[in-house]
């Protein structure tokens, strides 16, 4: 005889994402999994005067939603302790919101801000002694959305030590006048250079953010992230918050590799973060490559050089440091996770992830490339054959003019037209995930899924000008990239991402049916419930089960 159901969902719209069973009207859950779907009366069997109940009102069912790529530890802790810039418009709006911050905080030794757009505003404008007026003459280091530009002041400078005749850090640049002084703006690794003299988070105050942003990606739907780049003090944080209760997210986690260190170190240490993080909510189980820059500040490595001007950036590892360091990682079974913004970074990748399968023979790898700004259509096809997965940050596909100025000028008229081409990855039969990469931008899943399904921007109506729209993908592909396709390249697809016997009982109720809607009314979509292993970690409060 079955056992009862520790709780039931009934009169559902449940779409599964499990091809044995797509849809089903209720739910069955013995503790935390999935123990029954069908029927309303073959669930109500399994019930008892103990058993929870859901009436879900006919709503939608779905798997929890999972972003498979996503700054979550450190974005938690930029946005709910810094300054945030993302809604500043013009100088005057940045620098009032700095100045606020400033006056409201005087006890900050350094002010610190993050979210400011680097196609709104330069080098040229952004100078260290704009900066200055508004800090009040403490240290003060401000990250672009993106994470690969910086602005500082004087007197952060004056800490670091930069000045006329110091030295570049590896993979970074401090923008400098003909003197050699510093102007305020940083490039890439000179972020991180100067983010490491700035005193940085206590425990507390990382343990603090995320459990305030659990919550808020619960309310959207977010039941798994894949943290894309931690080292050991955040594994340990996740641990703790995980301990304490207060992370509802199911994290799988990948470190960053670095190319001026030894590759013997860096995966000595990977190994023991696997072994000590193995556990089935708090996980490391990738290595990390940066192999080029961004488009916006010209370090984006691509095949040709650039159409304005003839330059090209280099990548950060060598094609023969590739194919060394990929191989060494996946002999040890670690799957792979690259940044690859241009369409040279992306061919060298998978260049390496070849050469690894050569040297080592195939396996169940899921190596991914993430970003995939602009790619040549010669390497579409080998994604597949390799197993290659693809994780696009679709909401960066819309219209923008600032950005697309750049790219456009950069890259021509011909390769524009591979710019986050998810579309044809999907015609081609590449798996896909739909991501966020947040805090470059925002990380809801439903305004993330309508761009990818409109190429427009949420909000702008069906004649609206589009982007690429050639790349257009369906819903059904949307949910796939942020359920089976993410649980798959977060390697839980054995016991999440579809909502089928034996799985966790991850799951989430909306509002409206998104089969049925207009693609322009996605992003409207809210969440009423959301469960995690079964137990509730949000719950609208309109909704009355």
């Amino acid at each position: 005889m079955a056992q009862p159901a520790d709780l039931i969902i009934t009169h559902a719209d449940i779409h599964t994402m499990d091809g044995n069973m797509p849809r089903a009207e209720a739910i069955a859950v013995r503790e935390g999994r999935i123990v029954a779907l069908g029927s309303n009366a073959d669930v109500e069997r399994l019930a008892i005067a103990q058993t929870r109940r859901i009436h879900a009102q006919g709503r939608m069912v779905l798997p929890g939603l999972q972003d498979t790529h996503v700054h979550f530890q450190l974005s938690s802790a930029d946005l709910y302790h810094n300054a945030s810039l993302y809604d500043a418009t013009t100088l005057d709006e940045l620098l009032a919101c700095i100045r606020q911050f400033a006056e409201r905080h005087p006890e900050r030794a350094w002010i610190r801000g993050v979210g400011f757009s680097p196609s709104l505003f330069g080098p040229d404008v952004l100078t260290r002694e704009r900066l200055d007026s508004v800090t009040g003459g403490r240290p003060a280091l401000m990250l672009a959305c993106d994470y690969h530009n910086g602005w500082a002041n004087s007197a952060a400078f004056e800490r670091a030590g930069v000045k006329p005749g110091s030295p570049e850090p590896e993979n970074g640049s401090y923008l400098r006048h003909a003197d050699g002084s510093p102007m305020g703006w940083l490039v890439e690794d000179a972020i991180w250079a100067m983010n490491r003299i700035a005193p940085g988070y206590t425990d507390d105050e990382y343990l603090q953010a995320m459990k305030h942003y659990s919550r808020e990606f619960n309310r959207r739907g977010i039941t798994g992230v894949l943290d894309a780049m931690v080292n050991r003090n955040y594994m340990r944080n996740y641990q703790t918050s995980h301990d304490r209760g207060d992370l509802t997210l199911r994290v799988r986690a990948t470190s960053k590799i670095f190319a001026h260190k030894p590759l013997d170190e860096q995966l000595q240490e990977l190994i023991d973060l696997r072994e000590t993080y193995k556990g089935d909510r708090v996980c490391l189980h990738s290595a990390k490559f940066f192999l080029d820059g961004v488009l916006e500040n010209g370090t984006a490595a691509l095949l040709e050089p650039r159409s304005d001007n003839g330059a090209n950036a280099a990548l950060m590892f060598s094609q023969q440091q590739i194919n060394e360091y990929f191989a060494a990682f996946d002999r040890e079974k670690f799957q792979l996770h690259v940044h690859t913004i241009g369409d040279g970074a992306v061919h060298a990748a998978v260049n390496g992830i070849e050469y690894a399968a050569r040297q080592n023979g195939r396996w169940d790898a899921r190596h991914q490339l993430a970003h995939l700004q602009v790619v040549n259509p010669a390497d579409i096809p080998r994604f597949k054959s390799l197993g290659i997965l693809a994780n696009f940050q679709t909401l960066w596909a819309q219209p923008n003019e600032e950005m697309d100025a750049i790219a456009g000028a950069m890259l021509g008229p011909e390769r524009s037209q591979w710019i986050y081409p998810v579309g044809e990855f999907v015609r081609q039969g590449v798996t896909c995930m739909m991501s966020s990469d947040w805090g470059v931008t925002g990380f809801d899943p439903f305004e993330i899924m309508q761009t990818a399904v409109t190429r427009q921007k949420p909000g702008a109506g069906a004649n609206a000008p589009a982007h690429t729209p050639h790349h257009r993908v369906g819903i059904d592909d949307a949910l796939r990239g942020y359920t089976v396709h993410a649980a798959h390249a977060a390697w839980r697809d054995d016991c999440t991402g579809s909502l089928s016997p034996g799985k966790y009982a991850d799951l989430i109720v909306v509002d409206r049916n998104l089969h049925d809607i207009s693609p322009y009314e996605i992003s409207q979509t809210q969440v009423l419930l959301t469960l995690l292993g079964g137990q509730e970690v949000y719950r609208d409060s309109r909704f009355d089960s």
